[in-house]
């Protein structure tokens, strides 16, 4: 045995009790409200929470979830409708990634994998980590006559989100208007039809 064995098994535990140690009180915790159901057509709230923040809105759209679902998995048309986005590539589907920029934060491009998709009834995309992590989260349900109940989240977790959360933008607004903006052109794909 070497002198230097020793000195790496105590450094390898440090490193492991660390982790251990972080692995509680680093957990991100969500609030209360945050398992309760999203209202539908009001202003998006934010939930915040131990390195937790949740954004989200919801919404009736007159259009059935087969004409929202062909909106929200045309890629190719998102800055056509998508008033909060400057550009939008990929292609949305499970396993592939998007690349995105939007209007809340134009010097920064995002890569979100497609980790789940439910055709018309809603998908989930996510980025980054243990440290910093989104999920966006999209649900669509049939209700009324030809109407869509429309949810849409975004869960922010990881360790780091102390020292991030007080420098990501407010994104209410553009979650209220990717709601509009997604209601105004499945109701127009839905009278094409």
């Amino acid at each position: 045995m070497t002198r230097r064995q020793p000195l790496r098994s105590a450094l390898s535990a440090l490193v492991l009790a660390s982790a251990l140690l972080c692995a509680s009180a680093c957990a991100s915790t969500a609030p209360a409200e945050a398992g309760e159901a999203i209202t539908l057509d009001s202003p998006a709230v934010a939930l915040e929470g131990t390195r937790y923040l949740e954004v989200r809105v919801g919404a009736t759209l007159d259009a059935p979830p087969e004409a929202v679902w062909a909106v929200l998995t045309d890629g190719s048309r998102y800055t056509e409708w998508n008033s909060t986005l400057i550009t939008f590539e990929g292609t949305v589907a499970e396993g592939e990634t998007v690349r995105l920029v939007a209007k809340t934060d134009p010097d920064r491009s995002f890569e979100l994998a497609v980790s789940e998709v439910r055709e018309h009834a809603g998908m989930v995309w996510s980025d980054g980590g243990r440290a910093f992590r989104g999920e966006r989260t999209f649900t669509l349900e049939p209700v009324g006559d030809g109407q869509t109940a429309f949810t849409m989240k975004e869960v922010f977790t990881g360790s780091m989100m102390g020292m991030i959360a007080p420098k990501l933008p407010d994104f209410r607004p553009a979650f209220d208007d990717f709601a509009r903006d997604l209601g105004a052109e499945a109701a127009r794909v839905a009278a094409a039809q």
